[in-house]
């Protein structure tokens, strides 16, 4: 829009004077008025590439077209005895000046339009129509300035006539004819383009076809030590206020291959995490520094198992990395180690934060076992017990933080509130492997030590709110349960025991 506008002040402001040169040239007034048109239309396509002032190289454009003219036989006019009647301008054409300036006044915004009629109507300086409009005067000049240029691109105004008198600067009609030229122009030049890429499309396939063999021979190979990457992961390795995220785009590369673009995928408007993992045979220490659209996301250790602690790099931040929803995104990975590179494979993913609901929880398909209610080095008397089977809640006296364990006999969550305030939440059967006992035996995680976390006044995660109640006043704890099929217990206690 900038240099649409900038072209046509140019042709208005100054084509009257190019058109007195072209005539001297010519000797000619029709053939002055083709060859300015057609300098000025080579002058369009290569507009935003011209520095400075653009009238020296206007002017060596008409030159330099002029002389090409003269080299060929002129075949555009032929002469006659008779001369066509020249049509005079209608009584009413004023009239429907007026009515098409008005109504492109109309559709300006109303700010401008405001500017424009005390401006050039009422004839205000830029001082009375700021103290008029209660603006400043730069806003007065920036409103008549985006109004004045809005009304020269106007299409209903490009057919009015040129005012009265030599001195006049050029209307709109010289300028229409010009454009008139280039749409023409860029018709011929798609047509053009069209058929030469139909030909290169035609030749690129006849290659594919006989290159194709060649192509299958020579596809990438698999990295050298495979990572099976998972459907969904979490950000935490301990399920307390875990958020589970599915993954969507990914790649993986052996530890010697160019990373520059090791993934290329496009953000939705969803928040999404970044995934980061290795797989090599020996213990050497990898670091891995990763960038996304060039700027530096995060570094640090890429361990050896899929997706377990650690492998969870973080909440991509769109405004900091500068993702736009819907436009592609590149993540770079660069790696380091104390020696020698060694053989490995690093995989990178992009997971799509989803909720709880969504998330696939695996449940049992034997009887499980009754709940251990054993808590070693705890005082059972200073327990409070919250179970399925009974009340899901109970009040008790604040008295300082307390130690929250739970255990269940499937997947599922448990929400715990104090007050009806959501503080914390336990999740059980999401995480992606199972507990080994000490004698050897593999126990489902909801089967496996308590889960455990805290309550501590402070600024509460889930709501955001504030948990701070005055020590000794009674509070009620409540525990809600989702997905839950089988027992469970969460068992309160003061910290420290």
């Amino acid at each position: 829009m900038a240099e649409a506008a900038a072209f046509d002040e140019f042709v208005m402001a100054r084509s009257r004077h190019l058109l007195r040169v072209a005539f001297l040239l010519t000797g000619d007034h029709a053939l002055a008025e083709d060859l300015l048109q057609t300098a000025l239309v080579k002058c369009w396509s290569v507009w935003r590439r011209i520095e400075g002032d653009p009238e020296p190289y206007v002017r060596r454009v008409l030159a330099n077209t002029f002389n090409s003219w003269w080299r060929r036989r002129w075949t555009g006019e032929r002469p006659t005895g008779t001369l066509p009647e020249r049509a005079g301008a209608a009584p009413q054409a004023e009239v429907d000046e007026r009515d098409r300036v008005w109504r492109a006044l109309s559709r300006l915004p109303r700010q401008q339009r405001l500017v424009l009629v005390l401006r050039y109507f009422e004839d205000l300086s830029e001082a009375e129509i700021a103290r008029t409009l209660a603006i400043s005067a730069g806003s007065v000049k920036t409103h008549a300035s985006k109004g004045l240029a809005k009304l020269r691109l106007d299409p209903s105004l490009r057919a009015l006539p040129l005012p009265a008198g030599d001195d006049a600067p050029a209307g709109n009609e010289r300028l229409v004819a010009v454009r008139g030229r280039i749409a023409r122009r860029r018709r011929l030049r798609r047509t053009a383009t069209a058929v030469t890429a139909a030909c290169l499309a035609v030749i690129a396939l006849i290659a594919a076809y006989a290159l194709l063999p060649q192509l299958r021979a020579k596809t990438m190979p698999e990295p050298a030590f495979p990572i099976q990457l998972p459907a969904f992961a979490q950000s935490r390795s301990i399920p307390v206020d875990a958020d589970y995220y599915r993954l969507g785009p990914s790649a993986q590369h052996d530890y010697a291959a160019r990373l520059d673009r090791a993934l290329v995928w496009t953000p939705s408007e969803k928040q999404e995490a970044l995934f980061v993992t290795c797989r090599q045979p020996g213990p050497d220490n990898v670091v891995v520094m990763v960038r996304v659209n060039g700027r530096e996301a995060r570094a640090g250790a890429c361990l050896g198992e899929p997706f377990l602690t650690g492998s969870y790099w973080g909440v991509l931040d769109p405004v900091r990395l500068g993702l736009v929803a819907g436009e592609p995104a590149v993540v770079s990975l660069e790696l380091q180690s104390d020696h020698s590179l060694p053989e490995g494979t690093v995989a990178v993913a992009i997971g799509e934060l989803i909720t709880f609901e969504e998330f696939p929880l695996v449940f049992p398909s034997t009887p499980p076992a009754p709940l251990n209610r054993v808590l070693q080095s705890v005082d059972p008397a200073k327990i409070t017990w919250i179970d399925a089977g009974g009340a899901h809640h109970a009040r008790l006296i604040w008295r300082g933080p307390l130690m929250v364990r739970a255990r269940s006999q499937s997947p599922g969550r448990l929400t715990v509130s104090v007050d009806g305030v959501p503080m914390t939440t336990l999740d059980f059967g999401t995480l992606p492997w199972t507990v080994v006992e000490a004698d050897g035996t593999a126990t489902p995680p909801w089967e496996a030590a308590p889960t455990f976390t805290s309550l501590q006044s402070g600024r509460n995660r889930l709501t955001g709110g504030s948990f701070d109640p005055v020590p000794g006043s009674l509070i009620t704890i409540s525990v809600q349960a989702e997905r839950m099929t089988g027992d469970w217990f969460v068992a309160l206690y003061p910290a420290g025991q």
